[in-house]
């Protein structure tokens, strides 16, 4: 019961009710503040962006940090962080619309962090955070970039799950 959730919509406009009877004697009532959640991604009648952006954010922030207070080494760190804080902003990159300006508060925001836990010098270059560790850099994934990547693969795979279907 925890994970669903009533709607009822008539004409794409959102319709108040009292609440759906269920066989067990209980009823379920619509929660017009909280609406639902689909695949993890919260809606009302459209998705709400600005609240998804800051769950997800401060979501990343908090994985940022954990990744930042343990015992790992250097480059095990940054590989932690590519893979387990980013997935939090991944999850929802080719449904949310990011804005270039958003992305580069977060990447702001994770260097602040990483100042801040001792994992970069402020007077440090930024370019070479992002720059691969074969080629001498970091190896950390910006968050524009990880939105990027995450928005072609899923366009990338719709187009060829279209072609496959189609010539079924």
């Amino acid at each position: 019961m925890k994970r669903c959730g009533v709607l009822l919509m008539k004409k794409a406009k959102k319709v108040r009710f009292d609440g759906i009877a269920l066989l067990d004697g209980r009823t379920m009532r619509e929660n017009e503040e909280e609406g639902y959640k689909y695949f993890g991604i919260l809606k009302v009648d459209v998705i709400r962006e600005k609240e998804m952006k800051e769950r997800f954010a401060r979501q990343y922030k908090r994985r940022l940090k954990l990744m930042l207070k343990s015992k790992l080494n250097r480059k095990n760190k940054v590989n932690a962080i590519n893979t387990w804080a980013f997935h939090a902003l991944r999850y929802g990159a080719g449904i949310i619309r990011w804005t270039k300006e958003e992305l580069n508060t977060l990447d702001r925001m994770t260097r602040k962090v990483l100042t801040t836990n001792g994992a970069f010098h402020p007077k440090s270059d930024v370019d070479r955070l992002y720059v691969s560790r074969v080629n001498g850099g970091r190896g950390l994934i910006s968050c524009e970039g990880c939105v990027r990547i995450e928005k072609n693969s899923l366009g990338w795979y719709v187009k060829n799950s279209l072609k496959s279907w189609c010539k079924e």
